[in-house]
């Protein structure tokens, strides 16, 4: 019977690596259940317009999955506000990295990521790569950017806009590899592939306005957002059975001003965070530590592909013979 159940759970993970997702902001059954759920309501604002131009940004729940040797598929549901403010995800894929953001490392419009400098995640949590989206009623862009191989000066990065249904509430396009390079990144692009994206901005359910314990269940009912893919070989590579984590945040497009949007979710009761981590505005994120809130403010996804050793157990060589196999 136990033979039978990991043959069953082999087969399901097959099947998933198989699948992949159409990268349009809609969530795909592709991913499952979700790795986390907003546990606060949103105080940037609860959207209400169904042709996703409104105001209002939330962020309702995180999904991955990730397939050895392939890419890492990740889907944000909730809303983004065409203001300029800011969705950022920050992804430990590799040894190493920050656990207290580099104020030095300077990109982005104005080089106001340096606003960053002396943000703490929680212990555990060592960014790589920072992959950050927004809009301004146009195109939606999104760039991202290898902190860990960059330096002051010689920021490496690159940037994408959606070049289907700019200005509407859907809309596609791709950060290119090659010479693309971020906003205000000095050493040019690293990617080896393209980063497709998809936002979906007509979510009017969700997440309430205001401070209080999120409906959970409302907020996992969300079926739209932003989805984007990377290639794990332009994110250090990981292996099978290693781990992702994810830490995804709502702020401001001066990255001075955090909301109480956080992927994992901050206990509630929860205002925004501000700059301070209480709601203060001080000019930059340096006052943010997230140890100081109960749980992880990240979620993470294992790179799901079986060991040879596995395959082995059964005398075959491959998933597919297993599966067929099994039928």
């Amino acid at each position: 019977m136990k033979r039978i159940l990991t043959l069953a759970i082999i087969c399901l993970m097959a099947t998933q690596a198989a699948a992949t997702p159409i990268i349009d902001g809609m969530r795909d059954a592709f991913y499952g259940a979700p790795l986390a759920v907003q546990t606060v309501e949103t105080q940037f604002g609860d959207a209400s317009d169904p042709a996703g131009l409104g105001g209002g940004g939330e962020l309702d729940a995180g999904y991955a999955m990730a397939v050895a040797g392939g890419r890492l598929f990740v889907m944000l549901t909730g809303n983004i506000e065409p203001n300029f403010n800011k969705v950022s995800v920050f992804i430990d894929s590799q040894p190493g990295g920050e656990n207290v953001l580099d104020g030095s490392l300077a990109y982005d419009f104005a080089d106001v990521s340096s606003n960053f400098g002396g943000l703490t995640f929680d212990d555990g949590f060592e960014a790589d790569y920072h992959l950050f989206g927004r809009w301004g009623g146009g195109a939606f862009e999104l760039d991202i950017v290898n902190r860990a191989a960059s330096t002051a000066g010689a920021e490496l990065g690159n940037f994408g806009a959606a070049t289907s249904g700019a200005g509407t509430g859907m809309q596609s396009g791709a950060i290119l590899p090659g010479g693309t390079a971020t906003t205000g990144a000095d050493a040019g692009g690293f990617l080896t592939q393209g980063v497709p994206f998809g936002f979906n901005n007509t979510n009017t359910a969700g997440v309430a306005g205001g401070t209080a314990a999120a409906n959970q269940i409302n907020a996992a009912s969300v079926v739209t957002g932003l989805e984007f893919s990377v290639a794990l070989a332009d994110i250090g590579n990981p292996g099978p059975g290693e781990l992702i984590k994810i830490h995804a945040v709502y702020g401001n497009g001066d990255n001075n001003f955090h909301s109480n949007q956080v992927l994992g979710g901050l206990p509630a009761p929860q205002g925004n965070l501000g700059g301070d981590g209480s709601g203060g505005f001080t000019g930059n994120l340096g006052g943010i530590n997230f140890n100081r809130f109960d749980g992880p403010q990240y979620f993470s996804v294992r790179i799901a592909v079986p060991e040879p050793a596995t395959l082995a157990l059964f005398g075959l060589a491959s998933i597919g013979a297993l599966c067929t196999r099994r039928r």
